[in-house]
């Protein structure tokens, strides 16, 4: 249950589910498969169900706890609610993950959809922070004490 809406989150990697998508567990699991390279990257596709429809999400999750959004297919159009973006950040960020990112591609795209959860602080984008700086509501949170 994510934002007050019933979710289910369903992963089709065998990794991810097996795990329940914590990042400690996965990353045990896949530096113990590969124990030769601790540089891994999983794709996924993720489902989620509410009770606005169905969203189709691809994913791919890396060791350095990133997760990019490689394609998405909403639930829901309204760009000033989607509870598919929600719940994939909230999980994300239960599950030991960093916030997620939409990939350059989507964001150029759909720049409207994604600078909104970008400015609310949802989702992360290594191409709106080079556009547009650092947002307002992180000043001085990245600074080293």
């Amino acid at each position: 249950m994510y934002d007050d809406i019933d979710l289910e989150l369903n992963f089709s990697d065998i990794t991810i589910s097996e795990t329940d998508g914590n990042y400690k567990d996965v990353n045990e699991k896949m530096i113990s498969e590969f124990p030769y390279s601790k540089e891994w990257m999983i794709k996924t596709n993720l489902t989620v169900e509410s009770k606005y429809g169905v969203a189709y999400i691809e994913l791919h999750f890396y060791n350095n706890k990133d997760i990019y959004v490689v394609d998405f297919k909403p639930s829901i159009g309204n760009v000033f609610y989607n509870p598919d973006i929600i719940g994939l950040s909230q999980w994300s960020q239960e599950n030991g993950w960093n916030i997620p990112k939409p990939n350059k591609e989507l964001t150029i795209k759909d720049r409207e959809f994604w600078k909104y959860f970008y400015d609310t602080l949802i989702i992360d984008s290594d191409y709106f922070d080079k556009h547009y700086g650092e947002r307002p509501q992180l000043k001085g949170k990245n600074e080293k004490k």
